[in-house]
């Protein structure tokens, strides 16, 4: 009993119950423990992506260092826009930081405190602003959403059952087989060498189990967490004057240049099945929302998110006329 109530409590002190931007019931840690838990995660990822193969050449360099640059400006006006729509980001974080990695494959990742990271193979798909800027914010919107603390909170939670019931399964199997002893000295020789063998052992298949069982647990909610962020990207466009139709064209362009069948393909291919989604229209919360406020329908950039955000920067076709 006492075995299965420790992590109980020890979950109940980690966790505390939240809600995501949109609702969704979420069970997180306190900040400092998931920017740690994260920290490790990107670290672990950015070690595992294989690096660019070749140094680049003059003009490649110069073309990186201009994808490099549009990132940091592009990144910082999504940032300003984001804090401004959801201003308890405040609290957790004190700005959003974008840099790029030199990875031959594209992608992204991100951690709880912010920082967001640009692959180098990313400068391949050749993306359009609306494109790379939902690529960017859809990152953000893990960090907003507070998706980091929620599967720090899963990854504790299995890791802490895991270290404890397994290695008692093992323990008491263990003792389950040894045979009958003719002498106490002996029971007690073979008990110990039996008992140190079988909780080392069931030590590195609780660790093995905690890795592989948080993993598998996250994938349950992952497209939720996927389709949060997706929303959360196209509110801040929105606000900022992009086109939702625009935004999704730019996807299924970027979508064309995709090769492989990795995660981040894969996750980009079903964001923008999602936001072509959401672009074709109408749905049934424009229609309500045109009902309640006995006004001409809606556009579909007052439905995305808040719709009581009206305020939109010009769009960026109209700021360059």
């Amino acid at each position: 009993m006492r075995a299965i109530i420790w992590p109980i409590l020890i979950c109940n002190l980690l966790a505390a119950c939240s809600s995501s931007p949109y609702g969704r019931s979420q069970l997180t840690v306190p900040q400092p423990v998931s920017e740690v838990y994260s920290e490790v995660n990107m670290r672990l990822h950015l070690a595992t992506t294989a690096d660019a193969r070749y140094k680049c050449a003059e003009s490649e360099c110069d073309a990186s260092k201009d994808f490099d640059m549009r990132v940091a400006r592009l990144g910082e006006r999504l940032a300003d826009k984001s804090f401004e729509l959801y201003p308890d980001l405040h609290e957790r974080i004190g700005r959003f930081e974008f840099v790029t990695s030199d990875k031959a494959e594209p992608g992204t990742t991100s951690n709880a405190s912010g920082t967001v990271v640009v692959f180098g193979g990313t400068r391949a798909l050749e993306l359009s602003d609306p494109a790379l800027a939902f690529i960017l914010l859809r990152e953000m919107g893990h960090v907003i959403g507070r998706h980091h603390n929620e599967n720090t909170a899963t990854s504790i939670i299995v890791s802490v059952l895991a270290q404890v019931l397994l290695p008692m399964t093992g323990l008491l199997r263990a003792l389950a087989l040894l045979p009958g002893a003719s002498s106490a000295a002996a029971a007690s020789a073979t008990t110990a060498t039996a008992t140190t063998g079988s909780v080392a052992a069931a030590t590195a298949t609780a660790t093995a189990a905690s890795f592989l069982g948080s993993r598998a647990v996250i994938a349950t909610y992952w497209p939720q967490q996927l389709a949060e962020a997706d929303t959360i990207a196209l509110t801040v466009l929105a606000r900022l004057g992009y086109d939702p139709q625009d935004t999704a064209d730019a996807l299924a362009e970027a979508e064309r240049r995709l090769a492989g069948d990795s995660s981040w393909p894969r996750d980009l291919r079903a964001s923008a099945g999602h936001v072509a989604q959401i672009a074709q229209g109408p749905r049934p919360d424009k229609e309500r929302l045109a009902q309640h406020t006995a006004s001409k329908p809606l556009k579909l950039t007052h439905v995305i998110g808040n719709p009581s955000a009206d305020a939109t920067e010009p769009s960026p076709q109209a700021r360059t006329q």
